[in-house]
């Protein structure tokens, strides 16, 4: 009489492989669990990283398994320390809208006011998406054109556009949130046709040419499902009355609404000025400043890879380095790494300039590059004004276009010649730069409460990477990590403080940050805003 088997469901960790080579996991996983191949019903992952602080470079997974084994083989896989039940994530209630007189309105479509719009569609109600910028099509050409020719369009830009600041952008999708919404969020990429790995890859990127092909795909969906688009469309104000929200002013069309998703991003400066004369309360908020730093991707390789690299089956590698400054008592980070990607210019108004970093899915350019930043507070913003920081940001945006000509080129300086305060030659290498790079003294750029922790950091960094300064150009300014701004909400409802119906998400609120944790944001918003209403 056979045996009697039962059914289990576990999460298995660490197993292991050498990246250069493609065993088969399922014989991995029977030879570790010590069972046969009829045992395994189902095996899928659930996340995959790589290991290179060994002399061999391993990939590791953590995998969900099925198995029907015999209750004493159970009881034995279950008490080992690498495996744990595994518990289907806990599916988001939908609930339909009720009571909604009109159609909210999403203003911005970046990740944060796209997500609010399918979250909305599924809970049966259609929004109006408002966006000052261009179509991507249009967007892209737009952006060209500045690159190369230093011609800026103030509405249709790195900045501003269908898909928001990300699109030009190395598309990172991880996050430190912890949130069940995050494999929604990968579920519906995934659906709109990002590749399937982003589902379970440590460190999934899309690069910013999947990134404009699933936008556009998802608008496509939203206008099939009934969502109404105005692109190059300003809002130019808010009609408020007793406390909320009764309509939005977009360009020359008036949309009464009881409900408005700000989702504009960190630099839609006038929407802050906006919001002041409408009784939102805001308030000032820590963020970061610095600059951005290029090395070879080969250098990087090297450094992370040793002896391997080069190696086919190796993506182009990546780091991150953090260092706390004992004399400003200011931490100091790298933040948006790029492997193989561009340094590129950006900005949203004339005589104003920064920096950020760009790569395509493949990550297959020479070059990487990462903002390297310090932390920055309330107490440096010179004001207690709400606005202080985006003040800040403006004094560093306006010296930079300054420094670098006065047509969108970049400044630039080596990391060598930065540490020994511009004593160096004057000469740029090689970069990558979009649309290019001149000399300046970056250490002019930046006050002092920046530039002297960083000079201090980078040091420490070229310790812990040997050649990290020598190897590497910085380019001037980074400003624009995070919004210095925060609109105060209700945590529940998401409603801003003092301005029923409004509901601030994604960058531009001070909430979030990121493609991922904006989009997250977004979702969270349109479960959540209609709850005690």
């Amino acid at each position: 009489m056979a045996e009697e088997k039962e059914t289990i469901r576990i999460r298995l960790i660490n197993i292991r492989h050498p990246f250069n080579e493609a065993p088969d996991l399922a014989v991995l996983v029977e030879n570790e669990l010590g069972v046969k191949d009829n045992n395994l019903l189902q095996m899928r992952i659930l996340r995959r990283s790589i290991d290179s602080r060994q002399e061999r470079i391993d990939f590791v997974y953590t995998l969900f398994i099925e198995l029907a084994v015999p209750a004493i083989s159970a009881q034995q896989i279950l008490a080992r320390g690498d495996v744990e039940p595994y518990q289907d994530p806990q599916e988001t209630a939908i609930q339909p809208i009720a009571g909604i007189r009109t159609r909210p309105v999403i203003i911005g479509c970046g990740p944060a006011g796209l997500f609010a719009a399918l979250t909305l569609v599924e809970r049966g109600v259609k929004p109006v998406v408002v966006e000052r910028g261009a179509r991507m099509a249009q967007r892209v050409r737009d952006v060209d054109e500045f690159w190369k020719s230093g011609k800026l369009d103030a509405e249709s830009n790195v900045l501003f556009g269908e898909g928001g600041a990300g699109t030009f952008s190395d598309g990172k999708l991880t996050t430190r949130i912890k949130s069940p919404l995050k494999d929604r969020v990968l579920g519906s990429l995934v659906r709109f046709g990002a590749p399937e790995e982003i589902l379970y890859l440590n460190k999934p990127h899309l690069g910013t040419d999947q990134i404009r092909r699933l936008i556009s795909r998802v608008v496509k969906h939203l206008e099939l499902s009934g969502v109404a688009f105005m692109f190059n469309t300003r809002v130019q104000a808010l009609q408020v009355s007793e406390g909320r929200i009764r309509g939005v002013q977009a360009k020359d069309q008036f949309i009464a609404t009881e409900t408005v998703f700000l989702a504009t991003g960190h630099s839609s400066r006038d929407v802050f000025h906006l919001l002041e004369n409408c009784g939102a309360q805001l308030e000032t908020t820590g963020c970061a400043m610095g600059l951005r730093i290029e090395h070879p991707q080969e250098f990087i390789n090297q450094q992370q890879w040793g002896n391997w690299a080069g190696t086919p089956g190796l993506d182009a590698a990546d780091y991150f380095l953090s260092y706390k400054d004992s004399r400003s008592n200011r931490g100091v980070y790298s933040f948006c790494m790029c492997p193989g990607g561009y340094v590129i210019a950006c900005s949203s108004r004339q005589g104003e300039l920064l920096t950020n970093g760009m790569s395509a899915y493949r990550r297959d350019s020479s070059w990487a590059n990462a903002a390297l930043v310090v932390t920055v507070g309330p107490d440096d913003f010179g004001s207690q004004q709400p606005l202080a920081g985006i003040e800040l940001q403006r004094q560093l945006e306006e010296k930079a276009f300054i420094a670098g000509g006065g047509n969108f080129m970049i400044p630039a300086q080596t990391a060598r010649d930065f540490v020994g305060g511009g004593k160096g030659a004057q000469v740029i290498p090689a970069c990558s730069c979009l649309p290019g790079a001149v000399h300046a003294d970056l250490g002019k750029l930046l006050p002092d409460f920046v530039h002297e922790p960083l000079k201090r950091a980078l040091m420490h960094f070229d310790k812990k990477m040997p050649g990290f300064i020598d190897a590497g150009t910085l380019f001037g300014v980074e400003s624009r990590t995070s919004s210095p701004v925060r609109i105060k909400r209700n945590p529940d409802t998401f409603h801003a403080a003092g301005l029923s119906g409004l509901i601030p998400i994604g960058e531009g609120s001070g909430y979030a940050g990121g493609i991922m944790s904006c989009a997250v944001d977004g979702t969270r918003a349109a479960l959540c805003f209609d709850k005690n209403q």
